[in-house]
């Protein structure tokens, strides 16, 4: 009789490690079709960025890939390119433990090539670890970890551990309030960026000497820009805790383009079009334009600096 015991309780097994498998394979998590869904509650700051209208569709693209090359520390050895691989860009900023981003990057990634890189482009070391399952790459202060073929996770450390600490979970559902879904996903918007800063307000409202009068009183931002004639339009939406904050917040906004006048013919021509600033209640509605030739100085600008940075 025991054997029959025996027998019954390795079918059951069998039985269960079976139905356990198929279970798992129901429960595989797409980690590829919903960046947003990958990051982590309590943002401040979010954008989204259509990577590959800009690379593709636009004068600037060859420099905002030049630029996006300099910023990513994976080079050739890695079968990565910023320009050809990258389609779209979904980042975020938390004030939890300190300043920390996170970055879902969606295209085209060679795991196998990227795991045997032991050298960043600019020769620093690359150091291998492992957190929750997944293999992380550290290049200085910056970590990045390939989720998928598709899927490249690039940030701070502790804000790459939030992701992967979320699909650690099994549940990859969006934790953002519907405004800010609402604002990243505005159509005809290649970049677009959402600040909610209602529950953590902006810690300073001057820089350097220069006070900074519509960062008093900041509760939302809302930002999208297209590459568009004349060069890129951008369209903000900023609400204040009350309309005198945002009245005197549209008088510093305005005090902006004076600064622009003064300064653009010694930053190779910088200026604004298309310049306009209205108030609604506790909402400063702006809109301004940036020509190609501005455009181009500012990429030249950020290649520059970057050239310049250890």
């Amino acid at each position: 009789m025991h054997r029959w015991i025996v027998v019954l309780v390795l079918l059951g097994l069998v039985a269960c490690g079976g139905k356990g498998a198929a279970a798992v394979g129901e429960k595989k998590l797409d980690l590829d079709s919903d960046p947003l869904a990958l990051l982590p509650a309590a943002a401040v700051i979010v954008a989204n960025v259509d990577a590959r209208g800009i690379f593709d569709g636009t004068t600037v693209g060859p420099q905002i890939a030049a630029l996006a090359d300099r910023l990513v520390p994976l080079g050739d050895d890695a079968g990565f390119e910023a320009k050809r691989d990258v389609d779209r860009v979904v980042g975020a900023a938390y004030a939890l433990t300190g300043a920390d981003v996170v970055s879902i990057v969606s295209g085209r990634f060679d795991e196998a090539k990227i795991a045997a890189v032991t050298k960043a482009r600019n020769g620093a070391p690359i150091t291998k670890t492992m957190y929750s399952g997944h293999a992380t790459y550290a290049v200085g202060p910056s970590v990045y970890t390939v989720l998928t073929g598709k899927t490249l996770v690039a940030g701070s450390t502790d804000g790459v551990r939030r992701v992967l600490d979320k699909i650690a979970t099994g549940k990859i559902e969006r934790a953002l309030p519907p405004w800010v879904v609402e604002t990243l996903q505005t159509q005809g918007a290649e970049v677009a960026v959402a600040g909610d800063f209602a529950t953590q307000p902006l810690a300073a409202a001057a820089f350097g000497s220069i006070r900074l009068p519509w960062v008093e009183g900041l509760k939302v931002a809302r930002i999208i820009g297209n590459f568009d004639k004349p060069g890129m339009n951008v369209a903000a939406t900023l609400t204040y805790t009350t309309p005198a904050q945002a009245s005197s917040a549209a008088d510093g906004v305005r005090a902006i383009t004076g600064w622009i006048k003064l300064l653009g013919p010694f930053l190779g021509g910088i200026s604004l079009q298309n310049f306009d600033v209205q108030t609604a209640a506790a909402d400063v509605q702006c809109k301004f334009s940036l020509d190609d030739q501005t455009l181009g100085t500012l990429m030249g600008l950020g290649t520059r600096l970057l050239a310049a940075s250890p």
